[in-house]
């Protein structure tokens, strides 16, 4: 099945081999594809992938072919969740999982604008100088602070401890105007993967959409927020508990943070007294400690996961490590900044107010890091994930159950 989902046995084929892509791919985790012989072993085990488009056998050929087009505008590839089942079950050792896990990082690179950034975040040899263009945006904003308080009339209307080192209007105005660049970067490149998608089924003969996008998305979210799709997973099942606690740790932090920016920023305009800065019991900060517990449990689950190697385990690359590392950073450094506050406020000791500043610079780096980056880093899955599983409700792709495997070519590599 080489021209669409389909075969046509009839229609000439007309291939577009990218070599670079596949030198990529096969560095990253897809050097075993060219032991694939094509038997179809991986979507038969695989309990993910139901529907009129059984993956990953479709992909390992296309790979074994260098056909990057094709590999970036197939939604099925992020509809994978990198449980290796296929892979402990594959009788040739061909890895599928790790293949798909390298074609997402690809497609993070083909939609990221612009595109050498997502080259440098993810190799070990220039990931030093984005953390360091990280440690300059937070710099910088500390530089042009005292210009910015004397051209404008900002004032900061609550003392706090950190506050006295970086307001938080411009905190706030800061980091808020990197993270929606960031955010319209990934949205761009999401709307470029969509548009991939619908040509591609267009050019194969799909039918039209079989539900309307507001029912999928209600779909797509409670799948989400249950991780429903790690439930059927085997070799690597306990993936399912790092990637909730890390999700739903992330979550409660964003909601905090937003919470006290309503607190600071808008209540005051509605009449309404700020509590900022929270205490220990108010309900938003225990949701944040909670948070933080659960992001930095995740992280370490998922660290730990992987470290445990063998055959059942994921290939992890510097695109994995590089965004599971960097939560465990903004959480533990995130719990130590809240300890140096509550320590460090009421003592007034000058080296113990220098530490905790310091702590908080480094955290806000990594949250730059983390967030500025979204396009570039594996966290963009988030985005490109999301959107490939809403186009698979939304036309209909995972609806059957059944698993209608064609026969394996002889024109394909391998095949017999």
């Amino acid at each position: 099945d080489v021209g669409g989902v389909y075969p046509k046995m009839a229609d000439a084929i007309v291939l577009r081999p990218d070599r670079e892509f596949l030198k990529s791919v096969l560095a990253e985790g897809g050097a075993d594809v060219k032991k694939c012989v094509q038997c179809a072993t991986c979507s038969v085990v695989c309990d993910l992938s139901t529907g009129r488009t059984p993956f990953p056998r479709k992909e390992m050929l296309w790979a074994q072919w260098g056909l990057k087009d094709k590999l970036v505008s197939d939604p099925d590839v992020w509809l994978c969740h990198q449980c290796n089942d296929c892979s402990t079950k594959c009788l040739r050792g061909a890895r599928p999982g790790d293949l798909l896990a390298a074609v997402r990082h690809q497609a993070v690179r083909h939609y990221a604008t612009p595109k050498f950034l997502a080259v440098w975040m993810n190799q070990n040899r220039t990931l030093p100088l984005m953390l360091l263009i990280a440690a300059f945006l937070v710099g910088f904003a500390l530089i042009i602070r005292g210009p910015l308080e004397a051209a404008l009339p900002f004032g900061e209307p609550h003392h706090e401890f950190y506050a006295d080192f970086f307001p938080h209007w411009l905190l706030i105005g800061y980091f808020s105007t990197l993270t929606g660049l960031a955010t319209l970067v990934v949205l761009l490149g999401a709307f470029r993967f969509w548009n991939a998608m619908k040509e591609f089924d267009e050019s194969s003969g799909e039918k039209a959409p079989l539900l309307g996008l507001m029912p999928s998305l209600m779909n797509v979210a409670k799948s989400i927020l249950v991780h429903d799709k790690f439930g059927k997973c085997t070799s690597q099942a306990s993936r399912r508990i790092a990637h909730l606690t890390a999700f739903y740790g992330f979550t409660a932090l964003f909601i905090v943070t937003v919470w006290a920016v309503l607190d600071l920023y808008v209540n005051p305009l509605l009449g309404i007294d700020s509590m900022y800065p929270f205490g220990l019991l108010h309900p938003m900060k225990l949701l944040a400690n909670i948070g933080a517990v659960l992001l930095i449990y995740g992280s370490v689950k998922a660290i730990g996961d992987r470290m445990r190697g063998g055959d059942d385990a994921p290939l992890s690359s510097t695109f994995d490590w590089t965004f599971v590392w960097l939560l465990l950073f903004v959480g533990v450094s995130g719990v130590f900044t809240e300890i140096l506050r509550f320590v460090g406020e009421p003592a007034e000791i000058a080296a113990l107010t220098m530490t905790a500043y310091t702590v908080y610079f480094f955290h806000l780096v990594g949250v730059v890091a983390l967030l500025v980056y979204l396009p570039y880093s594996k966290f963009a899955h988030i985005v490109y994930r999301t959107i490939a599983m809403l186009y698979a409700e939304h036309t209909g792709r995972n609806v059957s159950d059944s698993k209608s495997l064609v026969p394996v070519s002889a024109s394909a590599p391998g095949g017999k």
